[in-house]
């Protein structure tokens, strides 16, 4: 009878204390190797978006700095080198360091000023001749702007027509990447999450073509017709706030200074340089 009392007897409160601790301390190592496996995962996907950002961006201006100048000849210069006289104006790039200041339809935008801080964003306006073939076609049958819009012909003294397209490029106070021409449409984002965009512009170092080149910010340009290369960084960051208080959140800007995410998102720089065709020279 004793026997029978003790093999049905339950179990004693120690052992159930020992079985709760054990049981929450697995639940406690699950959780957290869930919310680990979260984080990680949350962390390759905004890396993921900021590559795929900064490779649509650089593509998109390295494609229109490609067209920088172009423009079909229309006769030929008896002077110096073997050259064409088209109807694109030169210079056919205007640069700015710290953004636009105005945006007028008709003309030629003008620069914004500041006190040599150095901590805004690059604008740039790019000329070239639109065309059937190197731009996309718009319904009316006519070549269009970075956006896509139609482009309007333009009557040359000497005879004939031309497209031409101003391009604008800037960053956005909500910190996307912005293109528009000079029609009634302005810029539009073509590229979001994009914080800052910075242009250095590459000069030959002894005014001759074939010479090395040394790069400057566009206030340190004197004459634009002898700009050979652009050099081009994006400052990129994530959609949403991915870093945890004890992660690293030190980053490079295009400056190459050291500075810190304050608000968690992932940040980094991203660099191209881009040597412009002959017809830009």
């Amino acid at each position: 009878m004793v026997g029978r009392l003790r093999a049905s007897a339950g179990y004693s409160l120690l052992e159930l204390l020992v079985a709760s601790a054990i049981g929450m301390l697995v639940v406690t190592l699950v959780l957290a190797q869930l919310l680990a496996l979260g984080r990680s995962q949350a962390l390759r996907a905004a890396q993921g978006q900021l590559m795929e950002d900064a490779q649509l961006a650089l593509e998109l201006l390295r494609r229109d700095f490609m067209m920088l100048g172009h423009g079909r000849p229309l006769q030929a210069l008896a002077a110096g080198p073997v050259a064409w006289r088209t109807g694109v104006p030169a210079p056919a790039l205007l640069a700015c360091d710290e953004g636009f200041a105005s945006l007028p339809q008709l003309e030629a935008p003008s620069c914004a000023r500041d006190a040599g801080a150095g901590t805004g964003s690059s604008a740039v306006e790019l000329v070239y001749e639109a065309d059937l073939d190197s731009t996309l076609v718009s319904s009316s049958k006519a070549p269009t702007d970075c956006l896509g819009n139609a482009l309007d012909a333009i009557e040359l003294a000497e005879g004939g027509k031309v497209h031409l397209a101003h391009n604008r490029w800037q960053i956005s106070q909500r910190s996307e990447l912005r293109c528009g021409g000079r029609g009634p449409t302005g810029a539009q984002p073509l590229v979001e999450n994009v914080e800052r965009m910075r242009l250095w512009w590459g000069l030959p170092v002894d005014g001759q073509p074939d010479s090395a080149l040394r790069y400057g910010l566009a206030s340190q340009v004197a004459d634009f017709k002898q700009v050979r290369a652009v050099r081009i960084c994006l400052l990129v960051r994530s959609r949403e706030p991915v870093l945890g208080a004890d992660e690293v959140r030190t980053y490079r800007d295009c400056n190459g200074k050291t500075a810190t995410s304050g608000d968690g998102r992932l940040r980094r720089a991203f660099w191209t340089t881009v040597a412009f065709r002959s017809w830009a020279l």
